[in-house]
């Protein structure tokens, strides 16, 4: 790989005082303070070679211009004159990405000295980025903010540390997930399974290959799991949740019967299924006061069961027929358009979902699968209670497993952490970030992942509809880049 060449360099400044190996500081030339912008990529001229950074946290001082106390020029410009600029500075911060050499970017040891030259790609340029991507299995999508021209690398080596996306109502989490990550991840040899909460930002665009949830088939304990939420536990509560007569009898009849009856209407499967747990339980419990409490319990639940909820776990097609089916396409994507029904089938589904894939990868499987999560707190929230305690924990056990069985895991989010974002557990899992426009509950988070690379709290509240900061693994930059791109509508 050749070095930047000279005639693509612009000279804009040096660098000032109080210099690192990681960070600089840059003393921009007369005038350059009106077109030189955060988030450029910079070439900082070294003894020991050229040092590629991106520009962070711009600042303008004049000495006369000291708001805390009394100088004449601040009184001036009281009376509305103009004050002199001869002593004005503008500055930016440089985050070192690293030192270019022809094998790439290597990390920086050496103090950058002041006084070295700083250079701005002109107009046109090759693209900087490609000395981050040099011998990296990378794939090219979306583009630098302010470069259309300029392709970021995706490196698809580490797509199975995981990705979430981050960002508020508007930010553009759905397009970024359609439009960049799902083409890579096709592009990266994944089979893409969506699972689109609402029904509303995925299954439109992708009509032939959506599927109703109401078709799918759900496991055993899927869906006694269902039932149990539907009936409100059938009064159970604590412990015995868990373990109890009627939880035995309904166990029994979804082993024995359900595939009979899965097929009539969901009122003859009601009727059926009342029937069933009570003679179970008149059978099973011998002593009678323990019989009628359950037998008690047992009317309270089917009183809180409507005959309709049974639709949503009464499907035909198979987790396993629907992954075979994906996996014999060339490029497979499938969408589970899961609107029109409630949380807990939902949740049910997916619960039936993960425990195919745990088992395939404990067998030693290669799955080549890549799950999008849409609505990502609705599955894994800060405190997971009940049927959301059991598919966090299948979330976290798929993170687990899937870096080495080929098994990518995207969650998409409007929060990051607290009542509006995930999982602490599970978020420690996605070692890709994308951060949109965040909410202001989620800036203390967001400093913590990204205060460390210049990157200020109250940009983040600004950004437009489009603009991500891409942070982590499966970035070759060690800094965070802001990409861009535009948005539908």
């Amino acid at each position: 790989m050749q070095l930047p060449d000279r005639n693509e360099l612009e000279k804009i400044g040096i660098v000032a005082s109080d210099s690192s190996e990681t960070r600089a500081k840059l003393l921009l030339e007369e005038k350059q303070e009106l077109r030189v912008r955060s988030e450029e990529i910079v070439v900082i001229d070294t003894p020991n070679g050229y040092v590629l950074g991106v520009l962070r946290s711009g600042s303008g001082v004049n000495e006369a211009l000291k708001a805390n106390a009394y100088r004449p020029s601040v009184a001036y410009a009281k009376k509305g004159g103009v004050p002199s600029g001869a002593r004005e500075i503008y500055t930016f911060e440089i985050m070192v990405i690293g030192v270019i050499t022809e094998n790439g970017i290597e990390q920086n040891r050496l103090i950058i000295p002041p006084r070295s030259n700083v250079y701005l790609f002109r107009k046109g340029a090759s693209n900087p980025l490609e000395y981050v991507a040099r011998n990296r299995p990378v794939i090219w999508k979306a583009c630098l903010d302010g470069h259309e021209d300029w392709k970021i690398p995706f490196d698809s080596s580490f797509l199975t540390y995981h990705i979430g996306v981050f960002g508020a109502t508007g930010s553009g989490k759905s397009w970024l997930t359609r439009h960049v990550i799902i083409p890579v991840l096709l592009e990266a040899g994944f089979k893409v399974l969506v699972l689109d909460w609402n029904g509303e930002d995925y299954a439109p665009y992708f009509k032939d290959k959506a599927i109703p949830i109401s078709r799918l088939k759900l496991d055993e304990k899927a869906i006694v799991s269902y039932i149990m939420e539907k009936a409100e536990y059938f009064g159970y509560s604590s412990s015995y949740r868990d373990s109890n007569p009627v939880k035995e009898a309904l166990e029994d009849y979804v082993s024995k019967r359900w595939e009979e009856v899965s097929q009539k209407k969901p009122e003859e499967i009601f009727l059926d299924m009342r029937s069933y747990l009570d003679n179970s339980i008149k059978q099973i419990v011998t002593r009678e006061d323990q019989r009628k409490n359950a037998l008690r319990k047992m009317e309270y639940g089917f009183k809180k069961l409507k005959p309709t909820d049974l639709d949503a776990v009464r499907g035909s097609l198979s987790i396993e027929e629907l992954v075979e089916e994906l996996s014999r396409e060339e490029a497979g994507i499938r969408v589970i358009d899961m609107s029109l029904v409630g949380s807990e089938e939902k949740l049910s589904f997916f619960n039936s979902l993960a425990r195919f894939l745990e088992e395939g990868m404990e067998l030693g499987e290669s799955l080549n699968i890549a799950l999008v999560i849409d609505e990502g707190p609705q599955y894994a929230p800060w405190e997971p209670k009940g049927i959301q305690g059991e598919s966090t924990e299948h979330i976290k056990n798929l993170c687990a497993l899937g870096r080495k069985h080929r098994l990518c895991i995207v969650i998409i989010s409007q929060g990051i952490a607290g009542d509006i974002g995930i999982n602490a557990a599970v978020r420690r899992n996605l070692n890709t970030q994308f951060f949109g426009a965040l909410h202001p509950l989620d800036m203390q988070e967001a400093d913590n992942w990204l205060k460390p690379y210049g990157i200020q709290r109250e940009y983040l509240l600004s950004l437009k509809p489009g603009q991500f900061y891409f942070v982590g693994k499966a970035n070759p930059s060690p800094i965070p880049l802001l990409i861009s791109f535009k948005p539908e509508g």
